[in-house]
């Protein structure tokens, strides 16, 4: 039985390849997600990681087992299984690495160990196979009550030189926007791609920075990169800078980065002349559409047969002033690092605001770390950089840190904490002082959701809040007498900041939603309102802009 599901399995994974593309639409009941996993370069015994989720909407549940394409062989030989029900869905972790020396089977010197593991739950299961290097493709099946569902993975095996390969991550760092006086810590990846020692050393450049025969251009840089969220899947972008940024479409994560899936959309809001796009070519990529302020610009190839970087630079539109960036995935997955403003000039130090150490160091196998201490302790307000050189017996390359220091004003911009209970949501910018949070309410905290502005802010109005005890639900408003557009039952609370009119730099909509039948209210930044409208909620309009 085990050995017709194999070749039943092999014989759907032909049909795929020869579709050329996988669909991530399931027929059946169960869901599989995401149909599609591209992990990159994979190598140097270090896992990288990801994961899947299997649900089942309707009642019941569903026993499932996993098999593995001819080649792998696993332990424990017996498969992993589980049962996925209503409101309890299967989240699988996957996760693969390749023997830094190749290590083939019967002798052949040109194959490297592979390894793939999965877990589920308690249980897991760990396979291995000897690849040559460069891309690969594999269907990991699992058979659902006799239903078939397949991930297409693809990956990229690293070839490892016996001389020494300097590999950084990231080599542009952003530590987006910090207050004056503020602190922090960051470090970049140092890792050895050959199999003899690396000696490597970093210094300083006070000059232009292709002095040393690199390519750096000049200007504040916006990285999307998110460390937190490395192996989860699923990209989520920062708040401190999702004001200028909006994604639509669906999104993954690798590395920390951003993944467009198929018709993925991102824009970027900026001021200034000159763009430049930092995105990755790799296997999975294929066509990206660049457009500025809703014109084409230009059409991208996102293909490479192994996972590089890659940069398109934007020529200035005529008019010097605010415009937006459009990226449109059409087909295929692609990874965006982040954007540059060559055009616009950084701030002047003062002081020494970044330290790094160590200064120089030797990288064998594993992975060594350059720490960065920064403090903006007498920085003026705006776009710092900073720019060094890594060199080392097996390469150079340029590194660049950035951070945004905010103005007196900006600094006081009010952190806006979200709770909810059912529908309802309770925004406060003082939740210490809400009674409505004391024990026996179940609020649940979701964390900080936008940002205000403090009184007296120019541009910037009073942000109001009442609420109905008998509906339950939230109302907020910058007009006072919004009484007369809601029912009897709300009753104004008073105001939890400042919140802009009209669209200010560097602010994003908060979108109202409402449901006519049970008089309730919805607030949120997304403009697919977090999929209220499945629940019977109507688009409200824009209640004002925040931070």
């Amino acid at each position: 039985m085990r050995d017709m599901f194999a070749r039943l399995t092999r014989l759907i994974l032909i049909a795929v390849c020869m579709a050329g593309t996988m669909s991530a639409a399931w027929g059946g009941e169960v869901l599989l997600n995401p149909g599609t996993i591209h992990l990159g370069d994979v190598g140097a015994g270090r896992l990288k990681k990801t994961q899947a989720i299997m649900t089942f909407p309707t009642a019941g549940k569903r026993d499932w087992t996993v098999n593995f394409a001819e080649g792998w062989h696993c332990k424990p030989e017996q498969d992993l299984s589980g049962t996925i029900a209503h409101r309890h869905p299967a989240r699988i972790q996957i996760a693969m690495k390749s023997s830094l020396v190749p290590a083939g089977a019967n002798g052949n010197h040109n194959l490297y160990n592979v390894q793939l593991q999965l877990e589920f739950g308690n249980k897991h299961i760990v396979c291995q196979r000897s690849l040559a290097s460069g891309p690969h493709r594999e269907g990991i099946a699992f058979n659902v009550n006799g239903e078939l569902k397949i991930i297409d993975l693809s990956y990229n095996i690293v070839e490892y030189p016996r001389e020494p390969l300097l590999s950084v991550h990231p080599q542009r760092l952003d530590f987006s926007m910090m207050e004056p006086g503020q602190q922090a810590m960051g470090k970049i990846e140092i890792t050895n791609r050959g199999r003899q020692p690396l000696k490597w050393q970093i210094e300083p450049l006070n000059a232009v920075p292709d002095a040393g025969g690199i390519d750096a251009v000049i200007g504040p840089y916006h990285s999307f990169y998110r460390p937190d969220i490395v192996g989860t899947g699923v990209y989520r972008p920062a708040a401190a800078k999702d004001r200028l940024v909006e994604f639509t479409g669906h999104w993954g994560e690798m590395d920390g980065y951003p993944e467009a899936q198929e018709k993925a959309t991102l824009k970027y809001h900026f001021t200034g002349g000159e763009v430049i796009v930092y995105y990755w070519k790799s296997p999975a990529g294929k066509a990206l559409s660049v457009y500025l302020d809703n014109q084409p610009a230009a059409n991208l190839d996102a293909y490479s047969e192994q996972t590089v970087a890659a940069q398109f630079r934007l020529p200035g539109p005529a008019i010097f002033g605010p415009h937006t960036l459009t990226l449109v995935n059409h087909q295929g997955r692609v990874v965006i690092e982040g954007v540059k403003l060559p055009g616009k000039g950084l701030s002047r130090d003062q002081g020494k605001w970044l330290r790094i150490f160590p200064e120089s160091g030797v990288t064998t196998r594993e992975i060594d770390y350059l720490h960065l201490a920064l403090d903006t302790t007498g920085l003026r307000p705006g776009c710092h950089g900073r720019y060094f050189l890594l060199s080392s017996n097996g390469g150079t390359a340029p590194l660049e840190i950035y951070v945004e220091v905010a103005t007196e004003a900006a600094a006081k911009i009010l952190d806006v904490y979200r709770y909810s209970h059912g529908d309802d949501l309770l925004f406060s910018t003082n939740p210490q002082g809400e009674s409505r949070l004391a024990p026996g309410y179940d609020y649940r905290k979701d964390g900080i959701a936008f940002r205000l502005f403090s009184p007296g802010t120019p541009g910037t109005t009073e942000f109001y809040r009442w609420y109905s005890n008998r509906y339950q639900s939230h109302f907020y408003s910058y007009e006072a007498g919004a009484e007369g557009k809601l029912n009897r039952e709300y009753l104004r609370e008073g105001t939890i900041g400042n919140i802009a009119t009209s669209r200010l730099a560097n602010t994003r909509p908060l979108y109202r939603w409402h449901h006519a039948g049970k008089g309730r209210y919805f607030f949120t930044t997304d403009s697919r309102g977090e999929g209220m409208n499945k629940k019977g909620y109507k688009y409200d309009g824009i209640a004002g802009y925040v931070r």
